[in-house]
């Protein structure tokens, strides 16, 4: 390994992989090196200093962070004096077996490392220096620099680092620490200064949302728990929307589902992985819920307003998953309780529990089952959806659409950003971030057509 260290960066090129936790450590490493004189430029080629931020959660993801390292070190071999700067879960999982494999990286940074960029930039860091990646300790907060990616008006804010969940399949808490939350004041100080930036809706994000706050007390700091923390967010002056995702079914409580279904801050809508609903497959998960507890929650969520958007994550294919167990989340998702669903096939994640487990499906299994499940979750969507024409709405202009000039792209609260479709709305000039009433027209399994004309009955008029 060389000790020589780099030449000051001027340009630097960023890539953010996997999920939208993910972009705000991205976000917080362009303010960094903006804040250090660089140009963030959108041609790779045209960088001095390649930064990737990978995802390492399950095989597809490793896939696509390791493909994008070797593009971009390519580019990297066609432009002299550039660095190459691997971070995020991968780095934080491979990196000692990565520095060995890709000698053409310069430096490899830990998912908690995002600061270390400064060094880099600045030229004061050894090449293929990788002792720090054990450091968990940082946790960003309203202070620190960000620069926003993507639309303007809407942003993600992390609330917490970490997990201190024992899930059989996931390998998060040994890449990210155990949870550490940030205070109300901050991230409330957060969402002031973004509202200020022209920001209209805000994704909470973290892998536990629902448990923020319960380290808190002892990490020396006043206590406060999740209620606490949509109570304050709820004061903050021209926020129109604030969005839930990764909320856990146990501690989901009725306060924070009160919240949802009244307040005109919070959207309706809740992102709740549930996974599974097979009391035996939960169990082998290390969920500690049973199958019971999902349908009480989903219950106490439609009581409380029918309005109210589901969205769930869940896992086929896991070590003792039966047939019979299979059925039941297969007619858990055929009585219509999810409006969003995401469903992966399990695959076997070295240092997970799951990974050591008997009962094995067979990877094809695994794939049938996931797509049995989208098959039955989609006529679903495609039914309610249907069920919306010549409803009115309120929706979010997220800017012009693809489709064709006369159009722009807008979701209602029941969708969120880039997963959950859209709204395509005609008869309307409107800028990102306004809010407006519209009439729904047509309907697919995956977006909604509608015209902000309220008198209109259908495209033909």
């Amino acid at each position: 390994m060389s000790s020589a260290t780099d030449s000051p960066s001027r340009r630097v090129y960023f890539v953010s992989l996997g999920c939208p936790k993910n972009q705000v450590d991205t976000e917080v490493m362009l303010g960094v090196a903006r804040d250090e004189g660089c140009e963030l430029v959108d041609d790779a080629s045209q960088a001095d200093t390649l930064v990737v931020n990978t995802c390492g959660f399950i095989d597809a993801a490793k896939e696509e962070s390791i493909e994008t390292i070797l593009e971009l070190a390519e580019i990297k071999r066609q432009s002299e004096g550039a660095k190459l700067v691997v971070t995020g879960c991968l780095s934080q999982r491979y990196a000692g077996q990565l520095a060995t494999e890709m000698p053409e990286v310069d430096h490899f940074l830990g998912s908690s490392d995002m600061l270390a960029l400064r060094d880099i930039v600045r030229g004061s860091r050894r090449r293929q220096q990788v002792s720090e990646l054990d450091r968990r300790a940082y946790l960003y907060d309203h202070a620190a620099p960000r620069v926003l990616v993507g639309q303007p008006h809407r942003a993600y804010i992390k609330i917490a680092e970490g997990c201190d969940r024992p899930c059989a399949f996931c390998i998060i808490p040994k890449l990210r620490g155990p949870q550490r939350s940030r205070t109300v004041e901050s991230v409330v100080a957060e969402a002031t200064e973004l509202v200020g930036r022209g920001v209209r809706e805000i994704c909470l994000v973290g892998q536990d949302l629902t448990t923020y706050g319960t380290d808190l007390q002892r990490r020396g700091f006043a206590p406060a728990d999740f209620e606490d923390l949509l109570d304050g967010l709820c004061g903050v002056p021209g926020l129109a929307w604030i969005r839930l995702h990764y909320a856990f079914p146990t501690t989901t409580s009725a306060g924070v589902l009160d919240r949802i279904a009244t307040h005109p801050k919070i959207a309706s809508y809740l992102d709740v992985p549930l996974q599974h609903v097979d009391t035996e497959v939960l169990r082998r998960m290390r969920r500690g819920y049973t199958e019971r507890q999902v349908q009480t929650l989903v219950d106490e969520v439609r009581s409380r307003s029918p309005k109210i958007w589901l969205r769930t994550t869940m896992l086929v294919g896991h070590p003792g998953e039966t047939e019979a167990a299979f059925r039941r989340l297969a007619d858990f998702i055929g009585d219509g309780a999810i409006d969003h669903l995401g469903v992966f096939p399990w695959s076997r994640e070295e240092g997970t529990p799951s990974a050591m487990l008997p009962a094995r499906v067979t990877e094809d299994v695994a794939e049938a089952r996931a797509a049995e499940i989208m098959t039955i979750q989609e006529e679903i969507r495609r039914e309610r959806f249907r069920s919306m024409i010549g409803s009115t709405m309120q929706v979010m202009i997220d800017g012009a659409s693809d489709e064709s000039e006369y159009l722009l792209d807008a979701r209602h609260e029941g969708q969120a950003p880039e997963i959950d479709g859209k709204v395509v709305v005609c008869d309307l000039s409107a800028a990102p971030g306004e809010m407006h009433a519209v009439r729904i027209l047509n309907a697919s399994a995956h977006d909604l057509v509608a015209s902000a004309d309220l008198d209109r009955s259908s495209l033909d008029d």
